[in-house]
């Protein structure tokens, strides 16, 4: 018996550790509501990415370019070495360029040759998702915070990326502009100023999380031609 009610304290006390998820106070949906504008107001960032896909986790270290909603990043398949496990992405809203490639950053400027120009597929693909996901989160104004605050977006915790404090908190479940494309939710790391730090989302049917680093400014972007504003 006495055995029991120490196993029982045991785990109550490992439970008290772990904070229950709640509703954002104003201070939170307000930071919320900054993230987007935050990045447009920023412009361009590093960024590095894991995306999980059937064929092995997707690894992309590029910038992005939040005020044209243009990305372009080297990407490499975890476990794979042969000649199309490695190539370098482009990619606005709407559509997806790849050029098989062994670099391991953007190549400026970007090379010429025989790139692979697609429309996003409405459904289907994890990259397709991520990737049009983090060219979206930029708006010239503030989200409205009150309606955030309304929402089912949620206050998970407090953390640190590279020594900088941020909370965790979860964009809304269906709507609301936090949300990801394809009805996915997603997590934000957000610091005291509203800045997006690492960014989370659970695409398509894959179990792990699509991750993004955001690394601070960058330079700008320059479009291949399929990709070029006209």
């Amino acid at each position: 018996m006495k055995r029991a009610l120490v196993l029982v304290v045991l785990l109550l006390a490992g439970c008290a550790g772990v904070p229950e998820p709640r509703a954002l106070s104003t201070e939170e949906a307000e930071r919320l509501a900054l993230v987007r504008f935050s990045n447009h107001t920023a412009e361009h960032a590093r960024f590095t990415a894991s995306v999980p896909s059937p064929g092995g986790a997707l690894r992309l270290t590029g910038r992005v370019d939040f005020v044209d909603h243009l990305g372009y990043a080297a990407m490499r398949t975890d476990g794979r070495d042969d000649g199309s496990s490695a190539g370098l992405v482009q990619w606005n809203l709407s559509t997806l360029a790849y050029l098989a490639n062994p670099a391991t950053e953007p190549v400026d400027p970007p090379p010429t040759g025989d790139w692979q120009v697609r429309p996003f597929a409405r459904s289907g693909s994890e990259l397709d998702a991520a990737l049009r996901l983090l060219v979206n989160l930029a708006a010239d104004r503030p989200d409205n915070a009150q309606l955030l605050q309304q929402s089912s977006a949620r206050w998970l915790r407090k953390d640190s990326v590279d020594g900088v404090e941020v909370d965790v908190l979860e964009g809304p479940q269906q709507s609301g502009r936090a949300t990801a494309a394809d009805g996915a939710r997603v997590r934000y790391w957000v610091d005291a100023d509203g800045r997006l730090k690492r960014l989370e989302a659970r695409l398509g049917e894959q179990q792990e999380l699509a991750t993004f680093e955001l690394l601070g400014s960058a330079t700008a972007v320059e479009a291949i031609p399929p990709l070029r504003r006209s």
